[in-house]
């Protein structure tokens, strides 16, 4: 059992690693205002998307909150 925890932990990470790639990819021009918001829209969580803008994920949650405001 031990073994596929292993190997879903390892599945898990590539994976991770996948996603913040892409997503840096779709936002790498953007700010945090104009980025988090997309990035939510796809289906990242916070904390996902301050892992992207190398951030906290409280700042993103502000940005976020701010945006819905706006819109």
């Amino acid at each position: 059992m031990a073994a596929k925890d292993e190997v879903l932990t390892s599945i898990d990470r590539k994976l991770s690693i996948i996603m913040n790639l892409e997503a840096y990819r779709i936002i790498k021009d953007m700010t945090i205002t104009e980025g988090a918001p997309i990035l939510r829209r796809l289906g990242m969580a916070p904390g996902e998307i301050a892992s992207v803008f190398d951030t906290t994920s409280r700042s993103v949650s502000v940005r976020l909150a701010e945006a819905k405001k706006k819109s």
